[in-house]
C-alpha cells in the first residue's frame, strides 16, 4: 500500500475521519451575537418588510423581451415589542392597482385593541405578531456555510455586513420563517437567493430570492414569467415615546375576535 510522504519523509497518519463535518455556524448565532449590543431596556422596534414583483411575458416573446406587465405586492410591519408583547403595530398591504391598505394594533392594560383608519376597538384575541426569542431559534435551523464581514461608511458612519453563504436546501427552511412550516411555492424552480446581516444602528436581515412563475392556463413553471422577493427584517432598540399607546375605545365599534376579522373588516370599507 502507498502512503503520501512530505518534509522530512515521515509518513503522514490518515485523519481520524474522513467524514465531512456539519456546518455549526448559523443565521440564529449571527443574529444574537449583532443585536448584543443592544440595549433592550425600553424595548424593541421591530421592521418587516416583504415585496414581491412578478414580471410576465408575452408566451412567444424572443429572449430578453421586457415584460408585458409588472404585478407587485408588499406588506410592511412597524412592531414596538416590550417585555414581550407586541405594545404597538402599525400593518400595511399594497398590491398595484389596489388602495393601500393599514391596520393598527395596540396593547392597553393587557387588552389588545384595533383601529382601520378612525378610533379603536376592542380585539379579544392578541395577535401573536413576532416574538425575538421565536425568531432567532427558528433562524438556528439556518445553517451557514462561510460568511464573509464587511465594514461600510454610509454617511459616515459604520455598518458591519456579513454576506451569508447559504445553500439550497438551507435557504428553503430561511423562507418558511414567515410563511409556515413549509417554504411557499416548493415546487418552483428557485433560480438565485441572497443573504445578508448587517449591524449599525439597527439588526438587519435582508434576503431575497428569485423562482420561475407559473404559467397561468397549465399551471406549470413557465421560464417567461419571473418572481423576485425580497424580505427585510430590523431589530432596533426602541425610544420610550415609541412604546406608549394612550388610546381611547371608539364606543361606536364592534369588537372583533382576531386580526383576522380586522383584515376582513379593512378591505370591506375601503375607499
Amino acid at each position: 500500500m502507498l502512503r503520501p510522504l512530505f518534509g522530512y519523509g515521515h509518513p503522514v497518519p490518515p485523519a481520524s475521519s474522513a467524514a465531512p463535518t456539519a456546518p455549526t455556524l448559523t443565521l440564529g448565532a449571527l443574529h444574537r451575537s449583532l443585536l448584543a449590543q443592544f440595549d433592550p431596556g425600553a424595548g424593541i422596534r421591530v421592521g418587516i418588510h416583504f415585496e414581491e414583483r412578478t414580471s410576465i411575458v408575452a408566451e412567444r416573446a424572443p429572449p430578453g423581451s421586457a415584460p408585458e406587465r409588472v404585478e407587485r405586492r408588499t406588506f410592511d410591519a412597524d412592531l414596538v415589542v416590550r417585555q414581550g408583547v407586541v405594545a404597538r403595530a402599525i400593518l400595511t398591504s399594497g398590491a398595484v392597482g389596489a388602495e393601500t391598505l393599514t391596520v393598527r394594533v395596540v396593547e392597553v392594560d393587557g387588552l389588545s385593541r384595533y383601529s382601520v383608519g378612525g378610533g379603536y376597538g376592542m380585539l379579544n384575541t392578541r395577535p401573536h405578531l413576532f416574538d425575538l426569542a421565536d425568531f432567532q431559534a427558528r433562524l438556528d435551523a439556518v445553517p451557514v456555510g462561510d460568511a464573509v464581514v464587511d465594514l461600510e461608511t454610509p454617511s459616515g458612519r459604520g455598518r458591519i455586513v456579513l454576506d451569508a453563504a447559504i445553500d439550497t436546501d438551507s435557504f428553503a427552511r430561511l423562507l418558511s420563517i414567515f410563511g409556515g412550516n413549509e417554504p411557499s411555492n416548493p415546487e418552483l424552480p428557485l433560480l438565485s437567493h441572497s443573504v445578508t446581516l448587517s449591524a449599525g444602528d439597527d439588526v438587519t436581515l435582508d434576503y431575497w430570492w428569485s423562482l420561475l412563475g407559473i404559467d397561468e392556463n397549465e399551471g406549470r413553471p413557465a421560464r417567461n414569467n419571473v418572481i423576485v422577493c425580497h424580505v427585510e427584517v430590523s431589530v432596533a432598540a426602541a425610544q420610550e415615546e415609541q412604546v406608549a399607546a394612550a388610546v381611547e375605545l371608539d364606543p361606536s365599534l364592534n369588537a372583533l375576535e382576531d386580526l383576522d376579522a380586522v383584515w376582513h373588516l379593512a378591505r370591506r370599507t375601503r375607499p
